[in-house]
């Protein structure tokens, strides 16, 4: 395989081992590699084989994810992933289904002749909470809602309610500087010299 070959197929297995919860995720990251999604912020480590608080495994999670644009300089590159994830849950006793759309940034590195991951980070775009039956009413008051961030309202709102934390200050597409700036980032970093 050529290289974006490689890479393509390393950011798209590490969301499917994810999805399946099984150890092999493990080998698409460098050691000192880090992540930063909305329930973690440091070391892979602390990542792997982890979950935020209110995901529950007897209920499905399905993830669909798009074509990785690869911008690629020497033995760096920076891949973006489109990706949709459908999350069954329970929402005030009632089974909902949490849809979050998402942008992964990836930076990835090759060394000793290896791709692998050296940070991947987040940022949400937007997302929607239903009843998994049509009808149900999840009680939700609007209140609860009205102060939380568009991109990752009903992320958040789930997350609060099952006790869990979550910053307002995630990195979104409500908040345009902030992306811009991670895009930066990335493209400084793979024409660093190294």
């Amino acid at each position: 395989m050529n290289d974006f070959e490689t890479i393509s197929q390393l950011v798209l297995k590490e969301r499917m081992f994810r999805g399946r919860h099984v150890p092999e995720i493990a080998d698409c990251y460098f050691s000192d590699a880090t992540v930063r999604t909305s329930w973690q912020n440091g070391p892979v480590n602390t990542f792997l084989g982890k979950e935020p608080v209110e995901v529950d495994h007897s209920l499905p999670i399905v993830g669909r994810f798009g074509t990785p644009v690869i911008h690629q300089h020497g033995n760096r590159a920076y891949v973006e992933l489109a990706s949709t994830t459908s999350r069954w849950q329970l929402v005030n006793g009632v089974e909902a289904v949490l849809k979050s759309y998402m942008r992964l940034i990836y930076l990835v590195e090759k060394r000793e002749n290896h791709w692998k991951i050296v940070n991947l980070t987040s940022i949400d775009e937007s997302d929607q909470l239903s009843a998994a039956i049509p009808g149900e009413d999840l009680k939700i008051n609007p209140k609860d809602v009205a102060g939380l961030r568009r991109s990752y309202r009903y992320l958040a709102y789930v997350r609060l309610n099952a006790d869990g934390k979550i910053s307002q200050d995630l990195l979104g597409t409500d908040r345009p500087a902030d992306e811009k700036n991670l895009y930066a980032q990335a493209e400084t970093w793979i024409n660093e010299e190294k």
